[in-house]
């Protein structure tokens, strides 16, 4: 009963790196965004 109750760790840490990632992903496609947006934006201005 114990040994089923255990985590794999290694598959814990593997599925938190791929988690990592996407979320680094993410925040990357939204800072992209938000500078395309203000260049948008200057040009408007102009």
């Amino acid at each position: 009963m114990l040994e089923l109750s255990n985590v794999d760790l290694s598959r814990e840490f593997s599925e938190l790196v791929i988690m990592q990632r996407g979320y680094q992903a993410s925040s990357q496609v939204i800072a992209t965004a938000n500078d395309m947006l203000q260049e948008l934006f200057r040009m408007k201005a102009q």
